[in-house]
C-alpha cells in the first residue's frame, strides 16, 4: 500500500468544469523548467470545487520547478486548453478553471454570471462573464436584451476569439438602440441563472457616430460663448459657472447635440468668470475641468475665462536643416543664486535679458548665455500644466500632464489668475526677439489622471481617452499609470486641436513628443498634416520608443520616413558614449569602440532608419540619465581630468559635424554635473540648476562648443538636407581609396556642391590617447578647426599628411 503523501511534499490541484462531469478526465503534468516529458496524474477524488489531484513533488522531481498542467480526457480524446504554467511548484493547493489559463492560489468564484454588457457596434453586444465559457454552453442559454416591455433575442452567440472566453459576442439584427436610453441604464442583458447587467456603450463610441468636427471647449463670440463637451456616456451634463468672488456656482444644463457632444450656448459674456463641468455617467457623478480649458487656476481648479492680448513677436525663419537645438528646464536656467536673474524659476526669469553671474560680471547667464552660445532653437521641458499643485518649492520635470491647453502655474508669478498665459507669451516673445525658435516638450502619451483622481478627461468621458485592457485595468506603456488612446477619434482630434492652440495663441515653433512610441502612426500623420498646414517650417521630433508593453502600433525608428519629422537616434548616442543603461559599456570617445555605428550616425542614419538626415536627432545627452560630463567622469574614473574634458569635447564635436539635427543638453557646454544623479526628475534645484560658476571655470570648453556651433551654422556641408546629397557629397576614406586605420574615422565633404564657401572639407577623428597621422586627399589644405576650436590663423597650407591630436576632431578645408 503506497505511503500517504504528507503536506510537506504534496501539491493539491483542484479542477472545476462547467458541466461538473469528470468521468475519464486526468491531468497531464510536465517539468516546464527543463522541458522534460510529461506524465499522467489521475484524480484523487472530487470535492465542492470539482476534481482534485495530488502531486508528489519529491517523487516527480518538480519541487520548486516551473511546472505545466493540462487537463485531458483519456489518452488525448479531448483536452482543456490552454496550458497552465505554475512558476514554482510548492506544497499547498492551486485551482484550475475550465478554459482559463490562469493558475489560482485561492478558490476563484465558480458561479457563472454576466458581469457586464457593451454595445460595440450596430446590433453587436459584447458580454463579460465571471469565468471562461465555450460556444456549447453559451448557445444553450436564453439571452435577452430588454428595454422596458421590449425584448430582443440574439440571432447568434459566440465566444469572443473562439474556444473558451470570458467574453461573448451577441448579434441582434435590426437593433436600433437609443443611446440616451443606454446611458440612462434602460437596457439590460439577462439570462436565467446568469443574472443581468446594464447595457453600456462599448467600442461603438470609437466609430463615426461618435465623432464631431465642432469646436470643443469654450468658443465663439465672447459676448455669447458656446461651451461644448464630448461626453458620450453621459446621461446628464452641466456647466458650473463661478463669478469672480463666488464660492458656489451657477449651474447650467448642457444639451446633447449628437455624436456624443453636449453643448451650452450661454447668450451672455463669461469674461472674468470661471467654470467647471459635471456629468452623470453610468449612475455616478463626476466633476472636473474642461479638457480644452486654456487657463486653469490649478491642477483641479477652475477654468478662467478672460481675453488676453499680450503680443508675441514672430519667430525666426530658417530651414530645419539649420536648427541647433538646446534643451533646458525653466527652473534649471535661472535658479542658481548667482544667475543674476530677478524672477528665478519663472517664465519672466527665462525672458530676462542682460543677466550676468553676480560674482563674475563678464559671464552671461540665462537667455543671454543661450544667445551667446549660438544655438537657434530652445527646447523647453514641459510647460503644459502638470501635476504638482502649482508648488513653487518642489521641483519636477513636468512629465505628469493634467491640463494640456493651459500653461503650468508654478512658473507664473501668480498661479491663481491669468499670469501664466501672459508670462508664457512674454517668454516666447523674448526668445523670438533674440532669434531663437521655441520648441515645446509635450506629453500626449499619458496623464496624471486615474479613475479615483479625476481631473478632466474622465470627468467628461470615463476611460474613453485611455487604452483599457480586457480585464478593465489601464495599459501602462508609459510607466506612469496609463496611456492615452491616441487612435480614438476624439482623442486624436484633441491632440491636433491642442497643438494648434499652442502654435496659434503662443506662436511656438515646434514640438518634441515624449514617448512617441505610444502615439499611433495615424495620429502622428494627422498631427504633421495639421501642423505643416498651419506652419510649414514647424520643427517636430520625438522619442521613438515606449516605456512598457502596449498594444499600439506606435512611432518607432523608421516610422518617420518621409513624414516631415525626426526621431532621436539613441544608437548614435550610445555608440559615441556607451549605453545609458551601463556605466561599464564604454563608447567611442572613452574606448575607441563602435566605429561602424558612429559612421552610420555621421551619415545622418541614411544607412539605418531614415530617408534623409533631417529625420534624425543627433545627441549624446539630455535631461534623462547622466549628464555627458557625469557619464564620462563615472565611466572612466581613473582617467586624468584633461583626458575626460577631451572626451567630452570630442563627443559633441561628432554631434555638431554629423548630418542630422544636433541636440544639446543645457550646460554640457561647460561640463554640467548633477553630482552623478541619473534621474533627477524630482530632485532639488541644488542638483538640477545650471551652475553659472562652471561656465567661468570651463570657459575654454564653452568657447569650443560655441565655435563648433558657429562652424556648423556657417557651412551647409555639415547640414545637408537629403539622402541624395549625403550619399553624393560625404565620402569616407574607405570609399575614396585613402588609407585609414580603425578606430580612426576620416571623410571628405564636397561643400561646393551644396553651396558651401569651403569647396572641399575633410573631417578627421582621432579617438585614441595618442596623436595620429592622417593622409590627406590631393591638393593643399588649410586648418579650419581643431582641439582649441576654430583656427584663428590657418597657418601654412598642408598636404600629404597631417597630425591630429589625441581625442580630438580636426577639420581642414580647401577654397
Amino acid at each position: 500500500m503506497p505511503k500517504p503523501l504528507s503536506a510537506a511534499d504534496k501539491l493539491v490541484i483542484h479542477y472545476s468544469r462547467l458541466d461538473r462531469s469528470y468521468q475519464g478526465w486526468n491531468l497531464w503534468v510536465w517539468n516546464e523548467s527543463e522541458k522534460k516529458p510529461g506524465f499522467e496524474l489521475q484524480p484523487a477524488g472530487e470535492g465542492p470545487y470539482g476534481a482534485f489531484f495530488e502531486l508528489d513533488l519529491d517523487a516527480s522531481g518538480l519541487s520548486g520547478k516551473r511546472t505545466g498542467f493540462l487537463p485531458r480526457k483519456g489518452n488525448w480524446a479531448d483536452k482543456d486548453a490552454p496550458d497552465r504554467i505554475l512558476d514554482a511548484a510548492r506544497q499547498g493547493e492551486i485551482y484550475l478553471l475550465e478554459g482559463d489559463q490562469k493558475v489560482y492560489s485561492a478558490p476563484p468564484a465558480i458561479s457563472t454570471a454576466v458581469t457586464g454588457a457593451w454595445l460595440d457596434s450596430a446590433g453587436v453586444v459584447r458580454a463579460a462573464f465571471t469565468r471562461p465559457l465555450d460556444k456549447g454552453f453559451l448557445s444553450s442559454q436564453d439571452f435577452r436584451l430588454t428595454r422596458g416591455s421590449e425584448t430582443f433575442r440574439p440571432a447568434s452567440v459566440e465566444p469572443a476569439g473562439g474556444g473558451y472566453s470570458r467574453a461573448a459576442l451577441l448579434t441582434f439584427p435590426g437593433l436600433a438602440a437609443d443611446y440616451a436610453d443606454i446611458n440612462s441604464g434602460k437596457y439590460s442583458l439577462t439570462a436565467p441563472g446568469l443574472g443581468s447587467a446594464a447595457l453600456r456603450l462599448g467600442d461603438l463610441v470609437y466609430g463615426p457616430e461618435f465623432y464631431s468636427a465642432l469646436p470643443m471647449g469654450l468658443s465663439g463670440d465672447p459676448k455669447s460663448p458656446v461651451l461644448r463637451l464630448f461626453a458620450p456616456y453621459a446621461a446628464k451634463a452641466e456647466a458650473l459657472v463661478y463669478g469672480p468672488d463666488a464660492t458656489a456656482p451657477a449651474v447650467y444644463a448642457m444639451e446633447p447635440v449628437g455624436n456624443g457632444v453636449w453643448e451650452k450656448d450661454f447668450g451672455f459674456p463669461l469674461e472674468g468668470k470661471s467654470y467647471r463641468v459635471r456629468t452623470v455617467q453610468n449612475g455616478k457623478v463626476y466633476e472636473g475641468l474642461d479638457p480644452y480649458a486654456a487657463c486653469v487656476t490649478g491642477d483641479a481648479g477652475r477654468a478662467l475665462v478672460f481675453t488676453d492680448s499680450t503680443p508675441v513677436a514672430a519667430g525666426p525663419s530658417f530651414d530645419r536643416s539649420e536648427a541647433v537645438v538646446y534643451e533646458v528646464h525653466l527652473r534649471d536656467l535661472t535658479m542658481d543664486p548667482r544667475s543674476g536673474v530677478k524672477n528665478k524659476g519663472k517664465y519672466l526669469g527665462a525672458a530676462e535679458s542682460g543677466t550676468r553671474n553676480t560674482d563674475f560680471p563678464d559671464i552671461t547667464t540665462g537667455l543671454d548665455h543661450i544667445k551667446e552660445l549660438g544655438v537657434n532653437a530652445v527646447h523647453i521641458l514641459p510647460i503644459e500644466d502638470f501635476e504638482n499643485g502649482d508648488s513653487t518649492s518642489s521641483y519636477n520635470w513636468g512629465y505628469m500632464p493634467v491640463n494640456y491647453n493651459s500653461p503650468e502655474g508654478s512658473y507664473a508669478t501668480d498661479p491663481s489668475d491669468g499670469s501664466r498665459v501672459r508670462e508664457v507669451k512674454a517668454m516666447v516673445d523674448a526668445f523670438h526677439r533674440k532669434g531663437l525658435k521655441v520648441i515645446m516638450d509635450v506629453v500626449y502619451n499619458h496623464t496624471a489622471e486615474t479613475r479615483a483622481s479625476v481631473y478632466n478627461f474622465n470627468a467628461a468621458a470615463m476611460d474613453y481617452y485611455y487604452r483599457v485592457k480586457p480585464d478593465g485595468t489601464y495599459y501602462n506603456g508609459s510607466g506612469c499609470g496609463n496611456e492615452i488612446r491616441t487612435e480614438a477619434p476624439m482623442a486624436r482630434k484633441f491632440i491636433v486641436d491642442s497643438l494648434l492652440h499652442w502654435v496659434r495663441d503662443y506662436k511656438v515653433d515646434g514640438f518634441r513628443f515624449d514617448l512617441m512610441g505610444l502615439m499611433d502612426t495615424g495620429t502622428a500623420d494627422a498631427v504633421m498634416a495639421a501642423l505643416k498646414k498651419e506652419k510649414p517650417d514647424i520643427i517636430v521630433y520625438g522619442e521613438p520608443w515606449k516605456a512598457g508593453d502596449s498594444p499600439v502600433n506606435g512611432v518607432g525608428k523608421g516610422s518617420q520616413r518621409s513624414k516631415g519629422y525626426a526621431v532621436f537616434n539613441d544608437g548614435f548616442r550610445d555608440a559615441v558614449k556607451g549605453s545609458v543603461f551601463s556605466l561599464k559599456d564604454l563608447g567611442y570617445v572613452e574606448a575607441a569602440r563602435n566605429r561602424e555605428a558612429v559612421m552610420r550616425g555621421i551619415r545622418g542614419a541614411v544607412d539605418d532608419f531614415t530617408d534623409g538626415p533631417l529625420e534624425t536627432m543627433n545627441y549624446v545627452s539630455c535631461h534623462d540619465n547622466h549628464t555627458l560630463w557625469d557619464r564620462i567622469d563615472l565611466s572612466v574614473p581613473d582617467e586624468p581630468y584633461a583626458v575626460k574634458v577631451a572626451m567630452d569635447k570630442l563627443a559633441n564635436a561628432l554631434v555638431l559635424t554629423s548630418q542630422g539635427i544636433p541636440f544639446l543638453h543645457a550646460g554640457e557646454e561647460f561640463l554640467r554635473t548633477k553630482g552623478g544623479e541619473d534621474n533627477s526628475y524630482n530632485l532639488p534645484d541644488a542638483v538640477n540648476k545650471l551652475d553659472w560658476d562652471r561656465k567661468k571655470k570651463n570657459f575654454a570648453v564653452f568657447s569650443y562648443y560655441r565655435d563648433l556651433i558657429a562652424m556648423r551654422k556657417a557651412h551647409p556641408a555639415f547640414r545637408m538636407k537629403t539622402e541624395t546629397e549625403v550619399r553624393e557629397n560625404l565620402k569616407f576614406y574607405e570609399q575614396l581609396g585613402l588609407k585609414i586605420e580603425s578606430p580612426a574615422i576620416a571623410y571628405q565633404l564636397y561643400g561646393g556642391k551644396v553651396g558651401d564657401p569651403w569647396g572641399r572639407i575633410v573631417v578627421l577623428v582621432n579617438p585614441e590617447k595618442k596623436p595620429r597621422s592622417f593622409a590627406l586627399p590631393g591638393g593643399k589644405w588649410l586648418r579650419a578647426f581643431g582641439p582649441e576650436g576654430l583656427a584663428k590663423d590657418p597657418g601654412a597650407p598642408v598636404s600629404g599628411n597631417v597630425m591630429v591630436e589625441p581625442l580630438s576632431l580636426a577639420v581642414l578645408r580647401q577654397k
